[in-house]
């Protein structure tokens, strides 16, 4: 998709005007008529925002880095879903990565068409009553988090790991932060430095949690579950802190949080289980909105296959790797939360008892009142309070704090295993082991895994270590099963699009290397 119609879809969508109305307006000036000038013009524009989520929290957008990594074997006979990552053999025209550049810049398109109309409308319009703008503001305070959502996710999978000592002059992402259609390619943006797109992801975060209002914010019928909240807005703070190895506002944003006490973490396998099947949980900080007309991607059908009511004729892309299932003891909840035991008959007649990945089942409140088949939906959590006990654990790793680090890996672990006795940690090096296996057991199958590599300086290594080779798609092969890469491979950061350094001269010399 090429860089004018990014710009454009998102007024498109959101205001309803056609293509050739909007590309007569020059880059630095949308025509007055053409900015949201009514509380209600920024409540429909805000549907886009939130409905954008449903797709880009489930399917593709959090599989894509996951199946890339070592939790994952093809099956024999699988569709090739994901085939170009599985195998590492991607390049700049692999469509799914296309996609991932494209929905995401659209996205900002409508976030940045939304901040201009706000910006636009603080200018001079004295219309609008202080309970009105109060509620506009709210609105563009979700518009401002969405942004810094959209370019952090883009930067962890297209730019390097952020470093400090060279951010200045590492690769950013190129930074549209108006809105500004134009068939112009001589003003399309060039690639940012990663320290100037940290900058602008903090800065609008920090937007964010000033304008965010929940309570006003907050739809009939709707719970505040499905809406950012400041909470949501520090959740993601923590979350950016972490992956630039800012430790201390890391653990400050996740334990102030966890202090809070409003996110009760579960020690239930039932009800653990049950904030995977039926998407309840006091856990989940934010949970997008699905009904049986407004679904996210079924994320599950990539471990199951298509729904089949004989378990016989089952057909899965992938299972989990032996790797995986062995990294839990038999008594942590989490495993027969996200494992299912099952017979598996592949197309070469071979059979085999194995563990299938269920931590997407479907929610059968969804898919009893679909007339189409989305047995694996769920509703997809962005942020939960143990990933939050997770930064706080490896950020104060990162400080060199052992004792409080190991209070917040103790306090997840004892409320997943039962049984558990808390550990001591005489080494950093072995606390920090295990915080990275902690997080590999509760993020795994949820978009982390490629990010997280990258942010320990660790490559994949699948180990060949497979639950049952006559099931798996070429065992034994270097691009397969026993596919193992450097942490400084160059496809752990994925390429600039073919379709975007095409058309956009500015970024055309600014492709990642090795591509």
């Amino acid at each position: 998709m090429k860089k004018l119609h990014i710009l454009l879809a998102a007024a498109l969508l959101a205001a309803g005007f056609s293509s050739c109305d909007m590309e007569k307006y020059p880059y630095n000036a949308v025509e007055e008529s053409l900015y949201m000038t009514s509380t209600t013009d920024f409540a429909n524009a805000r549907v886009g925002l939130y409905s954008s989520y449903r797709g880009l929290t489930t399917g593709g957008y959090i599989l894509l880095p996951e199946m890339q990594c070592d939790d994952f074997n093809a099956t024999v006979g699988y569709s090739n879903s994901y085939g170009n990552m599985y195998r590492w053999d991607f390049q700049s025209s692999d469509g799914n990565i296309q996609n991932y550049w494209s929905n995401y810049y659209l996205l900002i398109a409508r976030c940045n068409y939304f901040i201009d109309s706000y910006l636009k409308l603080k200018e001079g319009n004295t219309s609008f009553s202080d309970a009105d703008m109060a509620k506009i503001r709210a609105y563009v305070g979700e518009a401002y988090f969405t942004r810094a959502f959209s370019y952090f996710n883009l930067a962890n999978h297209f730019c390097k790991a952020y470093n400090s000592a060279s951010a200045d002059a590492d690769l950013g992402m190129p930074l549209q932060l108006t809105y500004a259609p134009t068939s112009n390619s001589a003003v399309y943006p060039g690639r940012s430095s990663m320290k100037e797109t940290f900058a602008q992801i903090i800065s609008d975060l920090d937007n964010a949690k000033e304008l965010v209002n929940i309570g006003l914010a907050l739809d009939k019928g709707k719970s505040a579950i499905n809406y950012i909240s400041t909470d949501v807005v520090t959740a993601l703070q923590a979350r950016v802190a972490l992956q630039m190895k800012d430790y201390a506002a890391a653990a400050t944003a996740a334990t102030s949080l966890i202090a809070a006490g409003k996110y009760a973490l579960v020690n239930s396998a039932e009800t653990f289980r049950g904030m995977w099947v039926n998407d309840m949980s006091s856990e989940v900080m934010w949970q997008i909105y699905m009904s049986a007309d407004e679904l996210g991607s079924a994320t599950g059908t990539s471990f199951w296959g298509q729904y089949q009511e004989d378990p016989a004729k089952v057909t899965t892309d992938y299972i989990p790797t032996g790797k995986l299932v062995d990294l839990y003891e038999k008594n942590d909840i989490r495993f027969a939360a996200f494992f299912a035991p099952f017979t598996l008959n592949v197309a070469t007649g071979a059979q085999g008892n194995i563990y299938m990945f269920d931590k997407y089942p479907g929610n059968p409140d969804i898919y009893t009142i679909v007339g189409v088949d989305n047995h694996y939906t769920n509703k997809s959590k962005p942020f939960r309070i143990a990933e939050q006990y997770l930064i706080a654990a490896e950020a104060y790793a990162g400080q060199g704090n052992v004792t409080e680090a190991a209070k917040y890996l103790n306090d997840l672990k004892r409320n997943r295993i039962e049984g558990y006795t808390d550990r001591t940690f005489n080494s950093a090096d072995l606390l920090m082991a295990e915080i990275r296996d902690e997080r590999h057991r509760e993020l795994v199958g949820e978009g982390f895994r490629l990010s997280d590599l990258k942010r320990w300086g660790l490559g994949v290594n699948r180990q060949n270590n497979v639950q049952d080779a006559n099931l798996v798609l070429f065992p034994d092969s270097e691009i397969t099963t026993a596919l193992e890469k450097a942490a400084d491979d160059f496809r752990m950061v994925w390429p600039i699009p073919k379709a975007e350094t095409d058309v956009n001269p500015q970024i055309r010399n600014q492709q990642n290397p090795g591509y």
